[in-house]
């Protein structure tokens, strides 16, 4: 690990502590400095402000094991991992849902979320399916998605991880738009060998 990662690193366990104490909006750059020990020009070399050192966070601890997944295939893993994170960080996260506006959690996860899918949703249609309908697509699974992680966490996390993966599994294996790209993939495959469909729904 570089001398540069530690160092943020480290300024990210103090953010994390402090939050546990009080809200992020109450929390200064001099807190942070003064809690892990650093100096001002090192916590300006790394990061912008705490707004920026909270999206890193988000990146590191989020972003970061979705974007490794880009297909359907192993969603219930990386989402239960995402949440088992959440859980052991859960002063940190809920304190992060009550901030509004520009580095709200929960806008930050919809927007990466609906990102991902839309390219998931054009690997499967293998481009058929137009900007709209994509676009229509991309907000249902991703509101679905966001709204109970959010729901969980905002109600203090008393369900297992497990639980609730299984119950968004449910959800995107029952819904109309999985069926529809089923219904798809069969279509497709009547014309040309696709194994990318079967690799990622079956």
């Amino acid at each position: 690990m570089s001398d540069s990662l530690i160092t943020k690193n480290a300024i990210a366990a103090s953010i994390k502590e402090l939050m546990r104490k009080k809200p992020l909006e109450k929390i200064s750059v001099s807190d942070i400095m003064q809690n892990s020990k650093i100096n001002r020009q090192t916590f300006y070399y790394h990061f912008k402000d705490k707004y920026d050192l909270v999206d890193w966070i988000y990146y590191n601890e989020v972003v970061s094991v979705l974007t490794q997944h880009r297909t359907f295939k192993e969603w219930d893993e990386v989402v239960l991992e995402i949440l088992k994170t959440m859980k052991s960080e859960q002063y940190f996260y809920t304190n992060a849902l009550s901030v509004t506006g520009q580095n709200a959690f929960q806008d930050y996860f919809f927007k990466v979320t609906k990102g991902l899918l839309e390219e998931i949703i054009d690997v499967l249609s293998q481009g058929q399916i137009d900007g709209a309908d994509k676009e229509f697509t991309a907000d249902f699974y991703s509101f679905g998605l966001v709204g109970i992680v959010v729901q969980w966490a905002r109600g203090g996390m008393k369900q297992p991880p497990e639980e609730i993966v299984q119950r968004l599994m449910h959800f995107v294996n029952d819904s109309k738009y999985n069926a529809a790209a089923r219904y798809l993939k069969e279509h497709e495959e009547e014309k040309i060998d696709t194994p990318v469909f079967k690799s990622d729904f079956d």
